[in-house]
């Protein structure tokens, strides 16, 4: 399905305007509901449909007066359980149409996506007969929403609603965005905050570089947007890799274990076993510590990696980023955090990252990985496959 949008800047990141059918909605889509699984453990990020709400929504949209001019949030590119769709074939693209605002999205005929905020708006066409699945719906969509910010919205578009759907948010993701202390951060709150401090601080590597959408940002006439396309999900993630094993694990536990708003609430009730490798500077709250590994890093991989690199390097991917953030780890495993990286990044830096080796895949990843870690000399010659053989 294709069909034309409008793009939308905004401080949070970009997102698209359109209509889609609500019968087309309704296959592309689903929503993620607040349940408990076998093991005990809390999933989803949204309340239960409530059938009879749904039913009074579908009599307002079989009568003459039926209107939704208010849009319907979409996460595009993410599944029913918050992740990421990373197969080629099962992803939204988007074309810009004549250098214009309007854009072109390339829907695949499968479910392809999250509705963050609307799901009872869009489920009560379930109640309604086939003629109305024609009636076209407003959306918001956004490209790659990642988690945390998914929750931040929602909370945000409700926070004038029955207190359940705020508290929801909140007490799933950790977001109180005025009052909650630091210390009660979960690891995907504490690596949004380092990953917007990265892109908004002006002496960061990253200031301005990192954005919601995976197109071309009007952030500064400075930069250079066809090398700068860092996905703000791959950040988080890398990030929350260097501080938890299990971030929703830990998330969980800081909203149930507490005897008061926040007597009980801090990082020191979650469990440290050391892994992986930064816990302890997260659990201690040592978030400026933190900060200052990820600046120097960057630093480091800016100016050797990514200063000059072309359109079509790897390196600026979100596999890219994703290896990297691995590598720090390792290093930091092996040697210890560094006052600068430059010597590891130069011994990489011969490496063709735009090579078709390095195909945006899961295979990709893992030899670019392995290359990698090869140079940096933390994997021997029969640690390689005969394909890293021959790229080397």
């Amino acid at each position: 399905m294709k069909i034309n949008a409008i793009k939308v800047s905004q401080p949070l990141g970009e997102f698209y305007i359109a209509k889609i059918k609500a019968g087309d909605l309704l296959n592309i889509s689903t929503s993620s509901i607040t349940r408990y699984d076998e093991t005990g453990k809390l999933r989803g990020n949204q309340r239960r449909l409530d059938e009879k709400r749904l039913k009074a929504i579908a009599n307002f949209i079989k009568s003459s007066e039926m209107s939704f001019p208010t849009s319907i949030l979409i996460a595009a590119n993410i599944d029913k359980e918050g992740r990421i769709i990373e197969g080629e074939n099962d992803r939204w693209t988007v074309r810009q149409i004549n250098s214009s605002d309007v854009y072109e999205l390339i829907i695949p005929d499968k479910i392809s996506s999250l509705i963050v905020d609307g799901q009872h708006r869009l489920n009560a066409f379930r109640y309604v007969d086939q003629d109305y699945m024609d009636i076209e719906l407003v959306c918001s969509i956004f490209i790659d929403l990642p988690n945390p910010y998914q929750a931040y919205l929602f909370a945000t578009i409700n926070s004038n609603q029955k207190r359940v759907d705020k508290s929801l948010a909140l007490e799933l993701f950790g977001y109180d965005l005025d009052n909650e202390p630091s210390n009660t951060w979960s690891p995907e709150k504490l690596a949004v905050f380092l990953t917007r401090r990265l892109n908004f601080s002006k002496d960061s590597p990253l200031y301005q570089r990192v954005k919601l959408a995976p197109l071309y940002s009007e952030i500064s006439e400075t930069v250079d947007r066809n090398k700068w396309l860092l996905s703000t999900a791959a950040m988080v993630e890398g990030i929350m890799s260097l501080i938890s094993t299990n971030p929703q694990k830990d998330r969980d536990l800081l909203a149930i274990k507490r005897k008061s708003i926040f007597g009980n609430k801090t990082r020191t009730i979650l469990e440290n076993n050391h892994k992986p490798i930064l816990r302890n500077l997260y659990l201690d709250s040592q978030d400026e510590e933190l900060y200052s590994i990820l600046k120097i890093f960057f630093m480091s991989v800016n100016a050797i990696l990514w200063k000059d690199a072309p359109n079509n390097s790897v390196i600026t991917k979100t596999i890219g980023i994703s290896v990297l953030f691995d590598i720090l780890k390792v290093i930091i495993e092996k040697d210890g955090a560094q006052n600068s990286y430059d010597s590891y990044m130069r011994s990489i830096k011969d490496v063709d990252f735009s090579s078709h080796y390095f195909a945006l895949s899961g295979i990709g990843k893992t030899r670019l990985k392995r290359i990698l870690k090869y140079r940096l000399g933390f994997l021997k010659d029969t640690d390689l496959k005969e394909d890293d053989v021959k790229f080397i």
